[in-house]
């Protein structure tokens, strides 16, 4: 689920910066990647996994074919690495539930109780994953080189303080 919400958002800020048939794709799979990331936290279970099965596998294709015919000639290569890297994992994860029995209706095998620690230590130690691997992907992308750094005010590209009678920064 944490790696949905990862290439939803990677997949968003992809298609900020890109336009026209792409523009649309990543956009609509980086919304669908990121509701799905929130029902299924939500539900506190992978929700349709046969679905996001089969999704994912789309995906991938869909992006494969878009960097193919050089639609994505523009897009950085890492962000497009870490969105795939994210949706294989997310493929993964429903593989699993499907392989579980869980999505054909079938009796789920038992699963052994988590601890309220392990479980806070999961997910900690997956959002910090996440978070390593979306955080350089999403500075790679266009909206993230057009951001202005963080500590760095007044460079080049961004507004200057107003000035009045000659002296910066004050208004009267």
């Amino acid at each position: 689920m944490l790696g949905a919400l990862g290439a939803g958002l990677v997949l968003t800020a992809l298609a900020a910066g890109a336009g026209g048939a792409p523009q649309v794709v990543l956009a609509g799979l980086g919304v669908a990647g990121l509701g799905w990331a929130v029902l299924s936290l939500h539900a506190g279970r992978i929700v349709a996994p046969r679905t996001v099965l089969a999704t994912s596998a789309g995906a991938l294709a869909v992006v494969g074919l878009l960097v193919a015919t050089g639609a994505m000639a523009d897009a950085a290569g890492l962000p497009l690495a870490a969105a795939s890297v994210f949706v294989v994992a997310v493929a993964l994860s429903a593989a699993f539930e499907v392989r579980r029995g869980r999505a054909a209706g079938a009796e789920p095998r038992p699963r052994r109780a988590i601890d309220g620690r392990m479980s806070l230590l999961g997910l900690a130690g997956g959002a910090a994953l996440v978070a390593a691997l979306a955080t350089p992907a999403l500075a790679a992308t266009e909206p993230g080189r057009l951001a202005v750094p963080h500590g760095q005010h007044g460079g080049p590209g961004t507004i200057a303080p107003l000035e009045v009678h000659g002296e910066p920064g004050h208004s009267h």
